[in-house]
């Protein structure tokens, strides 16, 4: 970590801070020392954040630094960005909303990503529902997911943002972002406040805790919270089980603690850091581990594992009745284009797996057509995956359009065509 030291700047000359090419949370430190010299030296002029050497940002560093410019802006204080000068990285800062959440003249990203949440606002129970179904929507149709995992990364981010909606007192909530890289079998997430750090809320139930290191250590054991009626105590102590019980790791900051590890603790990192950062940072890394159990993860000691419910079960499970349903005109993917024919692919599988003996219906209500391209890469390769048993027996489509299912019914045959063609006689 020496390598990090010192490595953003304030220049009081021009009023910046000057970011290094690389800003991840262990930059924090030196963010949170960069911005208590502006405030002692030119508090009343305009700040600029400076990132235009910026070449190799990540989610831990940008939202502990967005959560702190809208606590300032909030209070007041004037403050614009200069994105990064690289164009690869200065895309990344739009397409995130990194670059208007931290400066407003900055057009925010209106698309959805395939791959990642763009970085999100809450401030309540109702942001947080819609951001967790948008982010488990892009998990599911972007890469093949074990059920217990799903389960894990949906618990994990919503119990960290409801400690944020709950406990922080942060006036302008919480931030999150989601990004999963398919390649490497990893999920990252990151939820960041600028509000009254852990400390400050778990000192209403233990008084007689003194420092932010401590803190974290009471908040990472299960059971601890500084008031019952707002939550068992179970959000960071089941995030640190499931993400290192993963292969995964977690990382906390809150004002000068900090506390990093994994599962054999190898890489275990617990103490105090040199500035204090005004909030909490959480950041986790989720593998894709297939013998991992949720059930054992948040087992918290307990003889019976819990195993929470799930956005799947609530949002595609048909109410009294042991089927799945998904509702093709609700989908974001479009079905013009073999692209999104292999995101429905990969979230119909997922679908099936989190509910092996569970038939799929799958409704086509108010689509009048698609692309061939679409139905081949979605219903043609799916008939190929799993196999021609398993998918009558699984596979229910319906409400049709003619030609929809004219189309389907082709890219099936002429997968099959070409699966005969291929074996050997």
């Amino acid at each position: 970590m020496n390598d990090y030291k010192s490595i953003v700047k304030y220049n009081s000359f021009a009023n910046k801070i000057i970011f290094p090419y690389k800003i991840s949370s262990y930059i924090i430190a030196d963010f949170a020392a960069a911005i208590n010299l502006w405030l002692k030296i030119r508090p009343s002029e305009p700040l600029t954040l400076d990132f235009s050497g910026v070449t190799n940002p990540y989610s831990n560093g940008m939202l502990p630094i967005i959560a702190t410019v809208h606590d300032l802006r909030l209070k007041g204080f004037g403050i614009k960005a200069l994105l990064p000068h690289d164009a690869y990285t200065r895309r990344i800062f739009r397409s995130t909303n990194w670059a208007w959440l931290l400066d407003p003249q900055y057009p925010r990203s209106e698309s959805t990503h395939d791959r990642h949440l763009v970085t999100t606002q809450f401030t309540d129970g109702k942001d947080l529902l819609t951001i967790t179904k948008g982010f488990m929507d892009i998990v599911l149709r972007n890469m093949s997911i074990p059920s217990d995992i799903t389960s894990a990364l949906e618990w994990s981010v919503y119990e960290i943002c409801d400690n944020v909606i709950n406990h922080s007192e942060s006036k302008t909530g919480g931030f999150v972002e989601v990004v999963t890289f398919p390649k490497q079998d990893v999920i990252s997430f990151t939820v960041a406040d600028a509000g009254r750090g852990i400390l400050d809320s778990l000192k209403e139930g233990i008084p007689t805790l003194r420092t932010d290191v401590q803190a974290i250590g009471e908040a990472i054991k299960a059971g601890v919270t500084r008031n019952k009626e707002f939550g068992q105590g179970n959000g960071l102590a089941g995030s640190l089980r499931i993400t290192t019980m993963t292969g995964g790791s977690i990382d906390i900051l809150s004002g000068s603690g900090r506390f990093y590890s994994t599962l054999d603790n190898s890489n275990k990192t617990e103490g105090r850091i040199h500035q204090s950062f005004k909030g909490t940072s959480v950041s986790g890394y989720i593998k894709m581990n297939k013998n991992f159990s949720i059930g054992e993860a948040l087992k918290f000691g307990g003889t019976h594992p819990y195993v929470p419910v799930n956005l799947i079960d609530l949002q595609y499970e048909m109410e009294d009745k042991d089927c799945l349903l998904i509702k093709m005109k609700t989908e974001t993917t479009g079905f013009g284009t073999r692209h999104a024919g292999r995101q429905m692919r990969t979230k119909t599988l997922n679908l099936i797996n989190s509910h092996p003996k569970f038939p799929v219906y799958i409704d086509w209500e108010g689509i009048p057509v698609i692309s061939s391209s679409f139905a081949d890469e979605y219903m043609g390769k799916l008939f190929l995956e799993i196999g021609p048993l398993n998918f009558s027996a699984i596979i229910r489509n319906k409400n049709m359009e003619l030609l929809v299912k004219q189309l389907l019914d082709k890219a099936i045959l002429q997968r099959l065509a070409q699966e005969a063609q291929e074996i050997p006689q």
